[in-house]
């Protein structure tokens, strides 16, 4: 009898621990899908190419060319944005593309001299006269 109120016993005082460290487990398993995503880049135009650049990003990190928080460089100028932000309008529009490019983390690091970037977003655009 005694040994049966200390299993009961055990096992009810373990309960919410049990429970506990299985919603732990699926919070840090959804932080951990959440927080894998790129930054969402929009451009600075009308709602059918405002994910232009965001969809060829997509892309270069699915193929791990990029990471989450890549240098942006236009006309050859990197582009400062707050990386803790997820959502980054560039001040271009899909018309003033001319090429858009991506370089590795190792590339970009080696080029550009920037310990932290996660790979390059290379845009080229038309020249203002």
């Amino acid at each position: 009898m005694e040994d049966l109120v200390k299993t009961t016993f055990k096992k009810s005082f373990l309960q919410p621990y049990i429970i506990m460290s299985k919603y732990l487990l699926i919070l840090l398993s959804l932080l951990n899908v959440g927080c894998s995503n790129p930054k969402v880049f929009i451009l600075n135009d009308i709602k059918d190419n405002n994910y232009y650049v965001q969809k060829l990003v997509d892309n270069a990190f699915e193929k791990d060319l990029i990471g989450k928080s890549p240098l942006i460089v236009i006309n050859g100028i990197p582009f400062q944005y707050d990386k803790k932000q997820d959502t980054i309008v560039l001040p271009l529009k899909k018309s003033d593309i001319i090429t858009l490019d991506f370089l590795n983390v190792n590339s970009s690091r080696i080029i550009y001299n920037e310990k932290e970037n996660d790979g390059a977003i290379i845009i080229n655009t038309k020249t203002q006269d």
